[in-house]
């Protein structure tokens, strides 16, 4: 001990020494709780991210799901209703569609618990739409020469403008129908965002899934649909191209694992595009589908 040592020399080396085993003692006791971390509480994090996220996601029902002669202002309060009774959160529709005052669709939205999730249609109507109704996201052609400026007219009344894949008609101009023309599409068009469509991306031969991951964080939206299996890649034709949801040949499950690889936590917009003999249960039926997956 240094108390029986007058020798000072030695009392540092002593000092030195007990110092070096405290420090390695340190070291190893922190070496061990980062293994012990990277083992135990950061995937617990990553578990409550994750948890966080799914919680974070909201699943609409696109009002074109509906009877195609509810399509006006007079239906307005049933679709809204049946949209919250089958357990949706929101929906989709186009302002004629809706065929109501925007700042009227906000009051109902409100008063059920709903949202109005997105708009789609023209640009200047549907932002100023969207804008009063409470919706986020219009989903519109957007000219590659105005870009800029649209983007930030949307953006200063809080609005993300996303780009549809579409079948087209033949030779139209900025066509938008696979993977490559989505993503040639957002190259050319700084602040646009994706809406991934998965029936209409599967009809014209490209992979939803791989669509999804290749997009990333360009994904800010999506259209979750159904094809029959006769439709994948044969977009010519007149028979019906898509169905109610899995009950077709989309690969729902690595849709749903894309959705969550690229930490996706905005809307799911469940859309049909195919008409069915009971509309409600129809919407019951894709709901409970989601709920199988958690979400």
């Amino acid at each position: 001990m240094i108390y029986h040592n007058p020798n000072v020399e030695s009392a540092k080396q002593w000092i030195e020494n007990a110092t070096l085993g405290r420090r390695e003692f340190l070291e190893r006791l922190l070496a061990a709780s980062g293994a012990l971390a990277s083992t135990a509480v950061v995937p617990s994090l990553q578990a409550s991210d994750f948890n966080s996220r799914k919680k974070s996601l909201r699943i609409g029902h696109h009002f074109w799901n509906w009877d195609h002669a509810w399509n006006k202002g007079e239906s307005l309060d049933e679709r809204l209703r049946l949209t919250k009774e089958t357990g949706y959160e929101g929906f989709e529709a186009k302002p004629e569609e809706i065929g109501r005052p925007a700042e009227e669709v906000r009051q109902k939205c409100a008063a059920l618990g709903i949202r109005c999730a997105a708009i789609g249609g023209g640009l200047s109507d549907g932002i100023e739409y969207a804008q009063a109704a409470g919706a986020k996201i219009v989903r519109a052609y957007v000219p590659k020469e105005g870009t800029k400026r649209w983007v930030e007219y949307a953006g200063e009344r809080g609005i993300l403008l996303v780009v549809h894949p579409h079948l087209a008609t033949p030779g139209g101009p900025d066509a938008v129908e696979t993977r490559e023309d989505l993503l040639r599409y957002l190259d050319a068009r700084p602040g646009v965002f994706a809406c991934p469509d998965t029936g209409h991306l599967a009809l014209c031969g490209s992979d939803p899934v791989q669509t999804i991951r290749d997009l990333g964080e360009r994904c800010r939206y999506i259209h979750l649909k159904d094809i029959r299996p006769e439709r994948v890649g044969k977009k010519e034709g007149t028979r019906e191209k898509f169905c109610e949801l899995g009950t077709g040949a989309l690969d729902l499950p690595g849709v749903i694992k894309a959705l969550e690889s690229i930490q996706y936590d905005g809307w799911i917009m469940v859309e049909r595009d195919s008409r069915e003999p009971d509309y409600v249960q129809s919407a019951r039926n894709m709901r409970a589908v989601l709920r199988r997956f958690g979400y």
